[in-house]
């Protein structure tokens, strides 16, 4: 059983996600936060081995959060789930040690895809966010 904490500050948006994952087999959702304090102290209580991670958060935010959750919870994994698609905003998260990035528009099969890319070992990102990255390769 793959060990889930969803943090987003938005309750439908957390609440969504949360009710689409309890239907997938495998799947078992240990928590719930709304900040990035809040996240960083489930995990190191309840040791997920996945976070799905909104970026814009109150308090310290995904970005900041993530870094204290990859410190303090070593075998725990973080995937960003949120708004932006931004390409700095990827940047940004790998760099602070994000295994995932997936944005809110994706369709959750894309989410489900992600948890089992990134428990696997790999790094994963979002189609349409790899694409925008991909193209600015090629531009100008």
């Amino acid at each position: 059983m793959t060990r889930i904490l969803v943090a987003d500050d938005h309750d439908l948006v957390r609440m969504g996600i949360v009710r689409m994952l309890q239907d997938v087999d495998g799947f078992e959702v240990v928590g719930e936060a709304k900040t990035g304090e809040e996240a960083v102290s489930l995990a190191r209580e309840l040791k997920p081995e996945i976070v799905l991670m909104d970026v814009k958060m109150p308090g310290i935010g995904g970005m900041e959060a993530t870094r204290k959750i990859l410190t303090a919870c070593e075998a725990t994994k973080v995937i960003a789930v949120t708004a932006l698609s931004d390409e700095l905003f990827p940047e940004r998260l790998m760099k602070a040690g994000a295994s995932g990035y997936v944005t809110k528009g994706s369709g959750f099969d894309e989410i489900v895809d992600a948890v089992h890319s990134v428990l696997t070992g790999n790094l994963y990102m979002s189609s349409s966010v790899a694409q925008q990255i991909a193209l600015r390769n090629f531009s100008g």
